[in-house]
């Protein structure tokens, strides 16, 4: 810890706390907008009877809404907290994390795209961890109640998921550059990507997710197919992981096209041929949706409305 006395590093440590309740609130207000914008979109979709975009016909009722906002605001909370203690625990090694520090534009301007690639990889290997049957009820089971999720899932997680994935900026700024500038970056970007993938609408285009060459980007119906069948797609942004590993679902490619085409209906998932189970993990996420629609009374928020 060379450069920094006892003094510099309490006054560091308490002006992080400040900063903290700051960024917190920018996060849940970009995520409340963008996530009410998204839900409203759908709406107005589904009252033109227009299925463009759209990946099931209808939206999930307030009830299920209610508690995956109540969820998310509770895990973007615990991502601020784990982000401080992790950056405390580093300090405890003599690794102090700066985001002031002036980094030159040919070192930082990779990580624009660095980033992406590296939370990817993390997300990926830490919701495979999750998805073991020891593993899944405990950390992971929460996420999926939502098995049709609207916007507001887009943080519904358990404790334990929450400082888990609210860790990885901490462990990218130990390996890589990082500044200010790039994590309010990479905070805006993955809010909004992460609102639209659980939203029920597909806005990815098929050249930026099932062309033979540039086709890697997952998108929405990609996680949204991971909510409905459980043991596969287990990437973020991109298929490549899935690809490699083979998570990928064989159809995936047609149900994405499905949706992109004329024909939509709002009914991809009939094309549906073949589906590995996981015999406890569909279980469970069976009791969670009848125990879900139960309390909604089968009763969706588009036909409240409509």
């Amino acid at each position: 810890m060379t450069g920094f006395g006892e003094l510099d590093l309490v006054e560091r440590f308490y002006r992080t706390w400040d900063k903290l309740l700051t960024t917190e609130f920018l996060i849940l207000i970009t995520y409340v907008i963008f996530c009410s914008v998204a839900v409203a979109v759908f709406l107005q979709l589904s009252r033109s009877g227009s299925y463009r975009f759209r990946i099931r016909a209808t939206i999930s009722g307030l009830t299920q809404m209610r508690r995956e906002l109540a969820r998310s605001i509770f895990s973007l909370t615990i991502f601020q907290i784990a982000m401080v203690a992790s950056r405390v625990v580093a300090m405890g090694f003599g690794v102090f994390i700066d985001l002031q520090d002036p980094q030159p534009f040919w070192k930082i301007a990779p990580c624009f795209v660095l980033i992406f690639i590296a939370h990817d990889t993390y997300f990926y290997w830490t919701h495979r961890l999750m998805h073991l049957s020891g593993v899944y009820r405990l950390v992971h089971r929460e996420h999926h109640r939502s098995v049709a999720p609207t916007a507001y899932a887009a943080y519904s997680f358990a404790f334990v998921e929450a400082w888990v994935q609210g860790s990885f900026l901490v462990f990218y700024a130990l390996l890589f550059p990082i500044n200010t500038t790039l994590v309010v970056f990479f905070l805006f970007v993955e809010i909004i990507y992460n609102a639209t993938i659980h939203s029920g609408i597909d806005p990815f285009p098929r050249w930026m997710v099932t062309h033979r060459i540039f086709g890697w980007v997952a998108g929405s119906a990609y996680h949204d197919l991971h909510h409905r069948t459980v043991d596969c797609n287990f990437g973020l942004y991109f298929r490549f992981w899935d690809r490699l590993i083979g998570t990928e679902h064989p159809d995936f490619v047609r149900i994405h096209n499905y949706i992109h085409s004329p024909n939509n209906d709002g009914n991809a998932y009939k094309l549906l041929k073949r589906h590995r189970r996981i015999p406890e993990l569909e279980l469970e996420t069976s009791k969670l949706a009848a125990k879900t629609e139960t309390r909604t009374n089968s009763r969706p928020l588009n036909a409240a409305f409509g």
